[in-house]
């Protein structure tokens, strides 16, 4: 299934449901029409039981530069109104993205900075080109952040990495942002189509129950203390074990093959 209406692009096939940020003229920049876009993806996919990994990807050069500039200095003195709006879509798609049980991969090439920036970081991995680059950039407009950027960095990087980004850095590169945890690989350019689908299908083979389980431990254990955490883990684990896919699980590890997971 492919529904193409800019400035998103969403296809659904083989159990991956791709969003494209698909207003390569303008960089993938973010206003109404593509943060309103993107919420009607996110919510289509978090519903569609077929779809086991989302992926966010950007068409043309870039996966997006963030905000779209010029529409926000068109806006004149309407732009916080209008802010407020491009916002509240944007964070229900982030929302969206990260209840969902569903595994969220961005695809990072060329420039990924600001909201976009906060889109990438939101997802649950994050594959980049070698040659992308990050960019928090609030700062040179005078504004502090959205798309809980801010929550974003201060638990991948701790308070004064997220400080330092913040208030101080312009741009880092793919490597750098690995080496401080913000994202999760990095390869060469020409091999990231090939990362991707080797990355989507490995994850779209797990058990649907036990990627949903283990994306809500892992983002939750940062608020939770240990013995939460451990009456988490043991009522995710029964949960899990109860179900026709754990049953395939132990089947396979005896008859020595790959499992099937049913999602069931």
């Amino acid at each position: 299934m492919t529904i193409a209406s800019s400035p998103i692009e969403l296809v659904v096939a083989d159990r991956i449901g791709t969003i494209w940020l698909n207003r390569p003229e303008r960089g993938n920049g973010i206003e109404l029409g593509l943060a309103t876009a993107l919420r009607t993806a996110a919510f289509d996919l978090e519903g569609d039981a077929s779809v086991k990994v989302v992926v966010i990807r950007g068409r043309g050069a870039n996966f997006s530069v963030g905000g779209d500039l010029r529409t926000f200095s068109a806006a004149g003195a309407t732009f916080p109104r209008l802010a407020m709006d491009i916002i509240t879509a944007f964070h229900d798609a982030l929302l969206s993205l990260r209840r969902s049980g569903k595994v969220a991969i961005a695809a990072v090439h060329g420039a990924c900075a600001g909201g976009a920036m906060s889109l990438a970081l939101a997802c649950d991995f994050v594959l980049a080109a070698e040659t992308a680059h990050f960019s928090v950039a609030y700062r040179r407009l005078g504004v502090p952040a959205d798309g809980a950027m801010s929550h974003s960095l201060t638990r991948l990087a701790g308070p004064r990495r997220a400080l330092e980004l913040m208030l101080l850095s312009d741009r880092i590169s793919a490597n750098e942002a690995l080496s401080r945890g913000l994202i999760t690989r990095v390869c060469p350019e020409q091999e990231l189509e090939a990362e991707l689908t080797r990355m989507t299908r490995a994850l779209a083979d797990n058990s649907p129950a036990t990627s949903r389980a283990v994306k809500a431990l892992v983002w939750s254990a940062d608020t939770a203390t240990f013995d939460e955490q451990l009456s988490a883990e043991l009522a995710s684990f029964v949960d899990c074990a109860s179900s026709a896919d754990f049953r395939e699980g132990l089947k396979a590890f005896i008859e020595r093959r790959p499992p099937i997971f049913g999602g069931e």
